[in-house]
């Protein structure tokens, strides 16, 4: 069955997109079965992907093939309960399927996060996102039998004076839901489109590092 997996939190600046991306290239280098199923009306992860889509396009699986490794796309529709029904589907075929929510609250998404085993809640470090963090939780709390996998440190930059006090801030807060893994500020991450470059291995690239430590983390705390 599959591990089904939400990036999920209201704030548009913590690295959603980013850590969906990279966290499904980690999952097939490491030799599993990855589907990601973009939410988001607004196309934004297709577009980092470089992928033109059209209408007919959508509820279609796509294969995404940047580096070595291979994963699935989905991009979703209008209609809600064949995507439940798709999701069925795929619980046999995939290893973890990756849902890419948008930062806004719904009843579909809502009716989403109810199929999902958990979430992954990305925060940037800086503290103007612990409102947002507070409210994202209190969400998912809301869902029966959802659980938060752990909060995400995201753009971590160990240049900036106040990331020490933050640091200790967060996890003094939210100890037990912190990953052992932080997503430091990275020139690769913040590429606009998702390519080669993003996972050039023949320079120091500490953004797609740090994500396959975290998908090492999530599949041996499975």
């Amino acid at each position: 069955m599959a591990d089904k997996i939400g990036i999920y939190s209201i704030d548009k600046n913590c690295g959603k997109t980013t850590t969906v991306a990279f966290l499904a290239e980690s999952f097939a280098t490491l030799s599993t079965n990855v589907l990601v199923v973009d939410l988001d009306p607004k196309n934004y992860f297709s577009k980092f992907l470089g992928l033109e889509l059209k209408v007919s396009d959508r509820d279609q699986i796509q294969q995404v093939k940047i580096g070595q490794s291979a994963w699935k796309y989905l991009k979703v529709g209008q209609d809600l309960e064949k995507l439940l029904n798709q999701i069925k589907e795929f619980d046999t075929e995939y290893d973890y399927i990756i849902f890419d929510f948008p930062s806004f609250e719904s009843e579909s998404n809502t009716e989403v996060l109810k199929i999902l085993n958990k979430v992954i809640i990305p925060i940037e470090c800086e503290f103007f996102g612990i409102e947002q963090l507070n409210v994202t939780i209190k969400k998912i709390l809301e869902i029966e039998n959802l659980k938060i996998d752990g909060i995400l440190l995201t753009k971590y930059d160990e240049k900036n004076q106040i990331m020490p006090n933050y640091i200790k801030f967060i996890k003094e807060n939210f100890s037990d839901l912190i990953y052992n893994t932080i997503i430091s500020r990275n020139y690769y991450l913040g590429l606009p489109n998702f390519t080669i470059e993003n996972l050039n291995k023949y320079v120091p690239n500490v953004g797609f590092a740090d994500y396959l430590k975290l998908a090492n983390e999530i599949q041996n705390d499975k």
